[in-house]
């Protein structure tokens, strides 16, 4: 914004000590196009607007003509204003959308970059662990106490130690294997209902997991949670049960996923918890679990793709 205001003015400046004033408005394109329309190319639509104003600002007011009536001289000052504005929004939306995407994607590696995080310490763990319980195997030493997890933090440890080789099934699964590979992961981490809801243009909603027995099933529970959800940012969320219209205590952590196939598929991933506390306590592991059916759920869709592949009735079997 800053630059384009200098530039603005340097060209105006230019005009006034080396030229005579309004020479710029009598040549076919006046330099200030190219300012606004850089502006609005690099820093989208806001950007290209002010930077509209401020040059139509710079630029002034025509001279009247004799005998040119008040609605004409109107017309022709506002022509050259107008046509920057114009192109300034045509450009700057075209770039703010670029710009809305780019940050969509930042974020997205970020959020990944975090749950790939985790997993890698995780494994790195799990590898110590196995390596000092070999070097006490073979040398018939006890590991030094400060090797060992701290109290704290030892039942969460066990936790993805215990799930790693469901949440390793998970990621790999192919086809048929997806609904009991979900489900033992689930198992694995949580002491409570999952369901993994999918919902894919064309071939309606395939549930898996486990539900709870309340007044809603588990694909109108994923439409009003889809309901809910509209308008909010972040793909992890808690929402109580009664705010959906349900008569029944307890709590939702649900995260959304959006798998890249061609047949437009979104993913819910819900665990029903007794409340919130303990719906906010289950962040970390829904994140993962939610990720890792992504990854299956857009190699199943690779798999229906497929001109020789032979699982074309999977949904429906499953």
């Amino acid at each position: 914004m800053l630059g384009s205001v200098v530039l603005l003015l340097i060209i105006a400046g230019a005009e006034l000590l080396f030229l005579e004033p309004g020479y710029f408005s009598s040549l076919a394109l006046h330099p200030f196009w190219i300012v606004i329309v850089i502006a609005a190319m690099q820093n989208g639509v806001a950007v290209g607007a002010i930077t509209s104003v401020i040059a139509t600002l710079l630029v002034g007011l025509p001279e009247r003509l004799i005998d040119e009536s008040a609605t004409v001289y109107a017309a022709r000052a506002a022509v050259l204003p107008l046509q920057w504005f114009v192109v300034a929004l045509i450009v700057g939306f075209y770039r703010q959308k670029e710009i809305e995407e780019t940050d969509g994607l930042r974020a997205e590696v970020v959020r990944l970059e975090k749950i790939s995080g985790s997993l890698a310490e995780e494994v790195e763990r799990m590898d110590s662990m196995v390596a000092a319980l070999e070097s006490k195997a073979a040398s018939g030493v006890a590991p030094e106490p400060d090797t060992a997890p701290k109290p704290d933090t030892a039942p969460k440890e066990a936790l993805f130690h215990r799930a790693l080789p469901e949440l390793a099934a998970l990621a790999g699964s192919y086809g048929a294997d997806l609904p009991h590979s979900f489900e033992d992961a689930a198992d694995a981490l949580f002491d409570g209902p999952v369901a993994l809801v999918v919902s894919a243009q064309g071939r309606g909603e395939f549930v898996i997991g486990t539900t709870p027995e309340n007044e809603s099933d588990a694909t109108t529970l994923a439409q009003l949670i889809t309901k809910n959800l509209e308008g909010k940012k972040g793909r992890s969320h808690t929402i109580l049960l009664k705010d959906l219209g349900v008569s029944q205590e307890g709590a939702l952590r649900v995260a959304r996923q959006k798998p890249k196939t061609d047949n437009d598929m979104t993913a819910l991933v819900i665990y029903y918890a007794p409340d919130r506390e303990s719906a906010d306590a289950a962040t970390a592991r829904l994140e993962i679990i939610s990720e890792l059916s992504r990854i299956a759920i857009e190699r199943l869709s690779r798999e229906l793709e497929a001109p020789e592949s032979q699982q074309a009735d999977t949904w429906d079997r499953e």
